[in-house]
């Protein structure tokens, strides 16, 4: 059994406008050749798709049933024929975004839905890392592009571009010794056992480290279970604690040091050692439209 794309786009055309001739002046086919591809695609089927009793031909039973396949499979060309298109044109397959869990909000999700409407044939992974790791996938080509929470000073063979700030939050349990306190200093702190999220190498896990006591994890969400079980105090981002804290699930700790709130500065980065395709450069730009507050 055989049949050909021009035989299921005659099908096609002429289900949806109701008519041979209407489905040939939308295809710009002579009738003749619309009704003999239907009546070829009959006999390489062996079923009537059409009852042509009437004065306008009407689907059959079999008809119907098909053609919701028939689209799917014109669709499912014009896709592929696409596809090849964007690659011909150098677009790359796939693009590796390394995000921060930390930086991972609304904003960001709203932008990668952008670029999903002009590229949807790019697959797009998105790698949860720590900030100790993400130089090295960049680095290493693993992946394209970062969000990461911003870095003391400038790397070499990297460019960043700020996007903005998060308010960060001190976090316990509420059932945790420091839930107690009016407000704390470093000294409290430094008491306790700290949750600190850092990256498998922890080449920068001394960057946020106050307490002696220590434990690490390179996720937020594992940060956040163990803190809510009372093993520790944390520091996160509200925009993704902030529900939690409502909830009374965690409770936020008021602190002597930041008077005014303290804000993390969050910036895209990628290599400058890399060329980078068109969808790469798409979602770049997107990126730095981000405006976090």
């Amino acid at each position: 059994m055989q049949f050909s794309l021009e035989q299921l786009e005659a099908f096609v055309a002429s289900a949806e406008a109701g008519s041979f001739s209407a489905g040939a002046r939308r295809l710009g086919k002579a009738q003749s050749v619309v009704s003999a591809a239907i009546a070829n695609l009959e006999t390489d089927l062996n079923l009537t798709l059409f009852d042509r009793s009437r004065r306008s031909p009407v689907l059959t039973v079999h008809g119907e049933a098909l053609l919701i396949k028939a689209r799917h499979i014109l669709e499912q060309c014009g896709s592929f024929l696409a596809s090849a298109e964007e690659f011909q044109a150098g677009v790359e397959t796939k693009i590796t975004l390394a995000v921060e869990s930390m930086t991972m909000t609304q904003a960001l999700a709203d932008q990668l839905q952008a670029f999903e409407a002009q590229y949807p044939m790019v697959e797009l992974e998105i790698l949860n890392a720590a900030e100790g790791d993400i130089l090295e996938l960049l680095r290493t080509g693993r992946a394209q592009l970062a969000l990461m929470i911003q870095l003391e000073g400038l790397v070499e063979g990297f460019d960043f571009y700020g996007i903005g700030q998060l308010e960060m939050c001190h976090l316990v349990s509420p059932q945790h010794a420091l839930a107690k306190e009016k407000a704390v200093d470093w000294h409290h702190l430094k008491s306790h056992r700290q949750i600190l999220l850092s990256g498998r190498y922890r080449k920068l896990a001394h960057r946020w480290q106050l307490s002696d006591s220590m434990w690490v994890t390179d996720s937020a969400l594992s940060a956040m279970l163990l803190v809510s079980s009372g093993i520790g105090w944390t520091v996160l981002p509200r925009n993704i604690v902030g529900d939690l804290i409502q909830s009374g699930l965690l409770t936020e700790l008021v602190t002597k040091m930041d008077v005014d709130g303290w804000r993390q500065s969050v910036d895209v980065a990628y290599s400058n050692q890399r060329a980078m395709g068109p969808a790469s450069k798409a979602l770049l730009a997107l990126l730095k439209e981000i405006q976090l507050r």
